[in-house]
């Protein structure tokens, strides 16, 4: 009986469809919106700081001023998404400093938008890819040199250009997905840097011809205009390409691309997209580093957010990237433990060295998002942690919390 039994069971968890992991979620433009509410200004450092804190791959595009600097701004011209007008490659770097990007959300998008309070300056690719490379942050890169724009260059230079700036700031090939719609860019981007991975991306009428184009020209992504195919994906995949669809703005469409068995997805709104998919952020995420004898110490914990359990939440593993004049020398991991807490510890850097640039990441797991804390100076003692966050019922609380809870001193 007991025989019949097991085998029964073996029989229907056979039957029972695969747990689809889920795409990689891309923040169009820095992700812009928050769960349908304009929240930043299209590529400005505080939506790719906000995107990264999550773990989302930091989607952005790269024009050139007209001293060929590479900034982050999606349009040939300043009108869409600043105070200024005009073609961006009659604006020198200097002359762009008085710009501000004025509209958060992203103006001319199905998504609404709205006039910021507190208008900021345009970033260069420069900050971008040093913020990222700090942080350890993805990035995907378009090369925005395309016919039709009044800066369209048929020559190398303007990749090149793009290029130079990549290879300055010293950004792992790893970290880093270069995307065009211009075959050309992305060739000169592989021959700049080896190795690294590239996209083509496509609209929908000659996404057919582009898929072949990728696979002729060993790209490593295909980024079609969505809708897609769960036979396009299979397509693609079979001809050894990776999928990354764009752009995804509302929780059907999500659901629809990872049925569809998408690698990755481009969108304005990354936090729908991850809870459309099951993700959501920790309630909090307390880590920092200090430094006790001859060991660097990483310690911290999270809150898991309302529904999410101790036995869901409280498991996966934190990254310590340890920099020392911001280059990154050392990648240590640990784990979670059942009460969300986690402690581990390398060797120090030399102190002859000032103390090191630390980033501490939880790399999520089957229900939460990433979270990123840094980077951090490490200190000289254990910090001091404060009961700040709320915990109320439904959450997984670290043990310094559960006190607090009880007596009712911690906000719910």
């Amino acid at each position: 009986m007991i025989t019949r039994l097991l085998l029964g069971s073996a029989a229907l968890l056979a039957l029972a469809p695969p747990v689809l992991a889920a795409p990689e979620i891309h923040a169009h433009r820095g992700g812009t919106v928050v769960n349908g509410t304009a929240r930043y200004a299209e590529e400005s450092l505080a939506a790719f700081r906000a995107a990264a804190e999550h773990g989302f791959v930091l989607e952005l595009d790269a024009k050139l001023t007209e001293d060929r600097v590479p900034v982050a701004l999606h349009d040939a011209t300043l009108d869409r998404t600043t105070n200024c007008s005009g073609e961006l490659r009659k604006f020198t770097l200097g002359e762009l400093s008085a710009c501000r990007t004025d509209m958060l959300g992203s103006p001319g998008s199905p998504l609404r938008s709205r006039g910021a309070a507190r208008p900021a300056a345009l970033a260069t690719i420069a900050q971008v890819l040093d913020f990222a490379r700090r942080t350890g942050a993805k990035v995907n890169l378009e090369i925005k040199n395309v016919p039709g724009d009044p800066d369209f260059d048929s020559t190398p230079a303007y990749a090149n250009r793009v290029m130079d700036v990549v290879a300055a700031s010293h950004i792992p090939r790893s970290q880093l997905l270069i995307q065009s719609f211009i075959a050309p860019n992305l060739d000169v981007a592989r021959q700049r840097m080896p190795g690294v991975a590239t996209s083509l991306l496509s609209v929908q009428a000659i996404k057919e011809a582009f898929l072949q184009a990728a696979a002729d020209n060993d790209y490593d992504f295909i980024s079609p205009e969505w809708p897609v195919t769960a036979d396009y994906v299979r397509r693609a995949h079979g001809l050894g390409l990776d999928v990354a669809p764009f752009t995804l703005d509302s929780a059907a469409d999500v659901r629809a691309a990872k049925r569809a068995k998408v690698d990755a997805l481009i969108t304005d709104d990354p936090l729908m997209a991850a809870r459309a998919l099951g993700l959501r952020p920790p309630r909090f995420f307390t880590a920092a580093a200090f430094i006790a004898g001859r060991r660097l110490v990483a310690t911290g914990d999270l809150l898991t957010p309302r529904g999410v359990s101790a036995r869901q939440g409280c498991r996966g593993t934190v990254t310590m990237r340890v920099m020392i004049r911001s280059r990154p020398t050392r990648r240590v991991r640990g784990r979670l433990n059942r009460s969300c807490e986690f402690r581990f510890s390398t060797r120090r850097t030399p102190p002859r060295l000032e103390p090191p640039l630390v980033t501490i990441r939880f790399n999520g797991n089957a229900h939460l998002l990433p979270q990123l804390a840094g980077p951090k100076r490490a200190g000289p003692q254990p910090p001091a942690f404060s009961p700040e966050p709320a915990c109320p019922r439904g959450t997984a609380a670290p043990a310094r919390f559960r006190r607090s809870c009880r007596l009712g001193r911690v906000r719910t």
